[in-house]
């Protein structure tokens, strides 16, 4: 008996460590799965250099976003997970990270705000906020489109990435267009009689005129270099400053000897390449909603370059804007031909530095948007421009032309 006993007791030991150990596994898991790690990122040592890894990161605001669109009941649609990866800015290495795009449509009843406010709420418990809400269109559909992701410094530069981009339908209803509209940068009332976008190309060279740009509260479109020492420093500050980012996409010009960018599309590619090289700088610039060529003169006059160009831009539900640099660009209508929406340069206004001759092209442009409505202007990343946009300001509100994003004009 005394043995019996002896083994029951064993036996109930074991059966009380086991279920200790149990219990640990399962609350320590339930723990960690609730705990946002300090480091956002995890790094990994390749011969490529040091990868800088927000996977997991993107994934827990993924999980928070969900539970927004549940507490909600709302569903979205035609869900895409992209895997991303961008050179890294001064070091040898890459950071990786996940995107999602969707369409949700939100029923008349629910304000735009409240559940963006509501969103907010879920990131904030995984470090991750809204970056920004801006009007668009998804599909032809006048939508508004949220982006929510992650802000972190890395080696002491700012970084922001995009994980959700959520396009946001607004069933019909009474007052439902002017209650939900999103906020943008601020512009003084009055009436308007024509409309202005300002794309800004050339980013990504130096970082002095990012910070100038980006206090100009006013819509502008920052259209970014890939590859650059700076890029990911501009597209950073673009989002968070309000504005748009496009890709400023390098393509050859119709002289070889003015070629500036190492990574252009040519000619001369293989209709793989020619993708694959939009594909890859499409993926260094975060958080862009569009594509303008960068010099570009003999590509953008080659159907079948800007056909394979197109078909990248429309698989990334991007538009395309023609910066014009060549009278017999066919670009514009590639991309109708292929359905990416898209727009036209119609004035650079800075081909001599000096801020009054900016001047003057700005008032140039705001006679063609006084006169037809609308116009779509190029400018540089330079200070002087900076100077000469901010002074024309309330020369244009005075004549009532209103600045708005470029992705407002695009058809």
């Amino acid at each position: 008996m005394a043995k019996t006993s002896s083994k029951r007791g064993w036996v109930l030991i074991i059966l009380i460590i086991v279920a200790a150990v149990m219990y640990y596994q399962v609350t320590h898991k339930s723990n960690r799965e609730n705990t946002v790690p300090d480091q956002l990122y995890q790094v990994e040592k390749t011969g490529a250099g040091v990868v800088i890894d927000y996977v997991d990161t993107a994934k827990r605001i993924h999980s928070k976003v969900d539970a927004a669109l549940d507490k909600a009941k709302l569903k979205a649609e035609n869900s895409e997970e992209t895997d991303r990866k961008v050179p890294r800015s001064n070091v040898e290495g890459e950071i990786h990270w996940q995107t999602r795009s969707m369409l949700v449509k939100l029923p008349a009843n629910i304000k735009i705000e409240t559940w963006t406010q509501a969103l907010a709420d879920e990131l904030k418990a995984v470090k991750g906020e809204i970056l920004a809400s801006e009007p668009d269109t998804y599909q032809e559909m006048a939508v508004t489109r949220i982006d929510a992701g992650v802000k972190d410094k890395l080696a002491g530069e700012e970084l922001t990435l995009i994980t959700d981009r959520i396009y946001i339908a607004q069933e019909k209803g009474e007052g439902a267009a002017e209650e939900n509209a999103p906020a943008v940068p601020s512009q003084p009332s009055g009436t308007t009689k024509g409309v202005m976008a300002i794309i800004v190309d050339d980013f990504g060279y130096s970082s002095e005129p990012i910070e100038a740009f980006a206090a100009i509260n006013r819509p502008l479109t920052f259209a970014v270099l890939p590859y650059k020492q700076f890029t990911n420093a501009a597209a950073a500050r673009g989002v968070s400053s309000g504005h748009q980012v496009m890709l400023h996409l390098p393509m050859e010009p119709m002289s070889s000897g003015e070629q500036s960018e190492a990574s252009t599309i040519t000619v001369n590619m293989s209709d793989a390449e020619i993708r694959e090289t939009t594909v890859n700088a499409i993926q260094t610039i975060p958080g862009l909603i569009g594509v303008n060529n960068h010099q570009g003169s003999r590509a953008t006059a080659d159907a079948r370059v800007m056909k394979n160009v197109m078909q990248v831009i429309k698989a990334n539900n991007l538009f395309f804007v023609d910066s014009r640099t060549n009278g017999a660009s066919i670009a514009y209508q590639s991309a109708h031909q292929m359905g990416v929406r898209a727009g036209s340069n119609e004035l650079f206004i800075d081909n001599q530095s000096d801020v009054g001759a900016i001047k003057d092209q700005i008032r140039k442009a705001m006679h063609v948007a006084l006169n037809n409505g609308s116009v779509t202007i190029i400018g540089h990343a330079r200070m002087n421009t900076a100077r000469a946009l901010r002074a024309m300001l309330p020369e244009l509100d005075a004549a009532g032309v209103k600045l708005v994003f470029e992705s407002q004009l695009v058809r």
